[in-house]
C-alpha cells in the first residue's frame, strides 16, 4: 500500500476515517518484501499505466506520482523520458524508491510528502498518477479530501486507478461483506463517484481502462481538465 497521511498531521485529525494508515509501508521490511511481489502482478498493472500514457491525446511531461510507495510507476514513467516526482509517507517506501531511482540515474525525485496537504502549488504539475491508493479509502468523502488535492496542484491530466463494482473479484468482497459483516481493505468505487469529485474540479473523464475487461476489478481512468 502507498502512503497518505502521517498520523501526528494536525489536518488529518480533522479528516474522515484514516484506517488506511495501518497499511502504511514505515518499515524497510515491509517495503522491500513489496517491491519484490509477484513479477506477473508488477508487470500487469505496469502495463495498465503505459496503456494510458499511450492513449493519452497528448503526453504530459512534468508527473507527480502520488503516492509512489516503492517507486514502481515513478521509474517506469522515468524510463520514458518524463520529468517524475514520486511522493509517499511511509520511510521504507520511501528509501527503497529513493536507491531505485539513484541506482538507475533517472531524472526523477523522491519526497516525503501528505497527500492531504502537498507541498505543491496550484496546478504546479502537467500530470499527475495516483495507482492502487483509492481502493483503500473507505467513504465518499474520504475520496473526496484527496481528489481535491490531487486536482489542486494538477494542469492537465490526471489518472487514478480504483477498483470497479462490476468483477466477479467486487462482487465476491460485495457478498463476504454482506454475509459476515466484515470489512474490506480492498473498497470498491463506482466510476460516477469519481466522476462527480473530478467533475467538481474542473475534470472531464477521457478514457477508462480496465486491467482485464469484465473479468479484473483494477480500473485506470483518465481525467482531463476542462479547456478554459
Amino acid at each position: 500500500m502507498h502512503e497518505l497521511a502521517s498520523t501526528s498531521s494536525p489536518l488529518a485529525d480533522t479528516k474522515t476515517e484514516q484506517d488506511h494508515r495501518q497499511r502504511i509501508k514505515h518499515s524497510l521490511d515491509k517495503a522491500e518484501k513489496y517491491s519484490s511481489r509477484k513479477l506477473h502482478k508488477h508487470a500487469a498493472e505496469m502495463a495498465l499505466i503505459s496503456r494510458a500514457l499511450d492513449q493519452l491525446p497528448s503526453l504530459p511531461h512534468t508527473w507527480l506520482d502520488a503516492p509512489c510507495g516503492v517507486g514502481r510507476a515513478t521509474i517506469l514513467m522515468a524510463n520514458r523520458g518524463l520529468d517524475v516526482t514520486g511522493v509517499d509517507l511511509g520511510e521504507g517506501a520511501l528509501h527503497v524508491a529513493q536507491q531505485a531511482v539513484k541506482h538507475q540515474a533517472l531524472n526523477a525525485r523522491i519526497e516525503k510528502a501528505d497527500l492531504l496537504d502537498l507541498p505543491y502549488s496550484e496546478r504546479q504539475f502537467d500530470g499527475l498518477l495516483c495507482f492502487r491508493l483509492i481502493h483503500h479509502l473507505p467513504t465518499p468523502q474520504h475520496r473526496r479530501e484527496i481528489i481535491d488535492e490531487l486536482c489542486r496542484v494538477t494542469n492537465d491530466t490526471v489518472l487514478i486507478s480504483y477498483l470497479s463494482p462490476w468483477s466477479p473479484t467486487s462482487a465476491k468482497r460485495t457478498l463476504r461483506r454482506y454475509l459476515t459483516g466484515r470489512k474490506s481493505v480492498q473498497n470498491i468505487t463506482p466510476l460516477s463517484e469519481l466522476k462527480k469529485h473530478f467533475s467538481a474540479n474542473g475534470f472531464t473523464l477521457i478514457n477508462d481502462l480496465a486491467q482485464l475487461p469484465l473479468m479484473h476489478s483494477l480500473h485506470l481512468a483518465v481525467f482531463k481538465r476542462h479547456s478554459k
